[in-house]
Order: C-alpha cells, then structure tokens, then sequence
C-alpha cells in the first residue's frame, strides 16, 4: 500500500477488477499498484480464468486477494456449484488470494430447485474444497421492500452464513438501494462476521457511484468501521463510467479515493 496506507492491523483495502473491466487485467493491476491499493479483486468472468491462465504473473503486480465468484451465465462453467469449484481451485493456486465472495443463488423456485445443493450445504469451504486459507463470503444483494411481518434479511442473510461456515460480505451501495440505513445495517453485523465491505455511493437506485456522488453517509460508515476495529477487506467497487478516459486521469482519482478512504477509517484511532 501507499506510504499513508492504513497501519498493521488495519482493513486492507483492495480494487475490484470490475471497476475497469474494459482494460487488460495487467493494465488495471498496475493502475491498482501505482493507485497504492493493497491487493485487487478479481472478478470471475469467464471459465478461461483458470488456474493455467497466467494470473500469477498478475498477482506479482498487484496481488490477487479476494476473487468474486461468477454471478451470471452459469452455464458457461457447468452450473452454479461448478462455476464456485472453479474460482474455489483459481484461488488455491495464487498464493495471494485468502477470500472468495458468493451471490447466495436466488429465492425463485427454478433457482432454489436447481440449486438444492446450496440449501443442503452445512461446510461451504469442505464442500468446495479449499485450502485452509481461503474464506468464504456471502454478498447481500438488493432487497425489495418486504412484509413487515417478515424476517429482515440481513437477520435471514447472517444466519445462513453462520450456517454454512462462512463469512458476509457487506456491499454498502445493495444495502442503500435497498431503502435501508447503512449506519444502523453494519452496526447489526458482528465483527467476526464481516469479512469484506464493497464500497462504493448510491442514489436512488442507481449503485456504484463514486464516495461522494451519491447519497449514502459514507464518511461515517467507515468512522465507524475505525471505531469497531475492523481488520478485513474493503473493496472500492465502482462502474467503469467513474473514471476519466486516461491512466493518468485514473490513477489520480484512485489515489484520492484510496487515501480518503483511509483517513476516514483511521480518524477515530488518532484521536
């Protein structure tokens, strides 16, 4: 990380790949590196990221921490679990890499049929084979206003992750378009719950804007990550309309943002 990265201890925070997925995957690590990021997350886009596929040399650049398993066409991998066996035996092989994120597959009845393995599932990490570093996550994705005689589903999304031996990833902007409080959302997550934060604004329901172009309190979100003294993963997950046309343009907004996303995360510590 850059020279006023977060200190020991501290939350890592990484670069998605899908930020600037338009860009060879080498070009935006080095963006990554020069941007003074910790380490990248890749997204897991086609069957040809595969453990032949180079990505060492990738990682060498900026290294690949945390891989987002595929989140659609499925088919291309052989089905859902296939797809998440795949990323699991991508991640085994960079030495870097100690966390998978996973779209819980969806609540429509074709889904939850086709899917029953996951219903099934008590171990995620045994049932998919990982070495004893990798981490699994589930993401919560935007919810619809529900029965308010229903279970909340973050409740509902924490309890399945206790279930199945995983971790939750907390994607800021899914939880704001969603109509809920961020602020009182992570305050429900336990710490030894949370493994990684997908950060980005929101406004309306429009997801992934830049910190600051859309309506989401995300100075204090990330006061009160500081605060609690949260070590994991925070991955800027922007859409590639963020960014300027040029590397420098680029790289210069992602360094702004890497570094005011630190301050904010160690306010409270230097007080």
């Amino acid at each position: 990380m850059g020279e006023d990265a977060v200190g020991p201890g501290g939350p890592q925070i990484l670069l998605s790949a899908g930020c600037l997925f338009h860009l060879p995957l080498k070009l935006v690590a080095r963006i990554g590196r020069e941007a003074g990021f910790a380490g990248m997350e890749l997204i897991m886009n086609s069957p040809k990221l595969d453990p032949r596929a180079g990505l060492t040399a990738i990682s060498d650049i900026l290294p690949i921490r945390s891989l987002h398993a595929p989140f659609r066409d499925w088919a291309a991998w052989g089905g859902h679990l296939n797809s998440w066996r795949a990323t699991t035996a991508l991640a085994n092989s960079l030495p870097e890499a100690d966390h998978i994120v996973m779209h819980p597959p969806g609540s429509r009845l074709a889904n939850m049929i086709q899917n029953r393995w996951f219903e099934k599932a008590v171990d995620l990490p045994l049932l998919l084979d990982a070495k004893g570093r990798i981490r699994f996550s589930l993401e919560n994705m935007p919810w619809a206003e529900g029965s308010p005689f229903g279970r909340d589903p973050l409740d509902k999304l924490m309890a399945q992750c206790r279930d199945k031996n995983v971790g939750l990833t907390f994607d800021v902007c899914h939880m704001g378009v969603s109509g809920r409080n961020v602020l009182e959302a992570i305050d429900k997550v336990p710490l030894d719950l949370l493994y990684n934060v997908h950060f980005s604004d929101a406004v309306g329901y429009t997801e992934h804007l830049a910190p600051g172009k859309g309506a989401l309190p995300l100075d204090e979100f990330l006061a009160r990550l500081g605060k609690r003294g949260y070590g994991g993963y925070i991955t800027l997950e922007l859409e590639p309309g963020a960014f300027p046309d040029d590397m420098d343009g680029t790289v210069e907004l992602l360094t702004r943002l890497r570094q005011d996303m630190e301050a904010r995360l160690t306010t409270v510590r230097s007080d």
